[in-house]
């Protein structure tokens, strides 16, 4: 599995309005929310459940997202120094 996430909500509606802008699709933005709930809130159970899982922060647009964490059967192997506020809620 593949995670990828932005620092904050309001990152991730600016994204989707852009996409959106350029003929791409969008949602209403309490969609987006629920959406973005619900994943962050299953994120702490997919690292612990999946074979193996990446983690990415995409933060820095136009910049190749950053691996900030991975795992293999819910261990982790690699965990960056330092780690969004999401992620590090996601690890409680």
């Amino acid at each position: 599995m593949r995670y990828l996430a932005l620092q904050t909500f309001e990152m991730h509606v600016e994204r989707i309005k852009m996409r959106a802008d350029m003929g791409g699709h969008s949602a209403p933005e309490s969609v987006l929310r629920d959406v973005y709930d619900s994943s962050l809130a299953n994120l702490g159970r997919a690292i612990r459940e999946m074979d193996f899982i990446h983690v990415y922060d995409n933060s820095q647009f136009g910049a190749a997202p950053a691996v900030m964490l991975q795992a293999e059967k819910g261990e982790i192997i690699y965990r960056a120094n330092q780690t969004p506020a999401w992620l590090t809620a996601a690890l409680l």
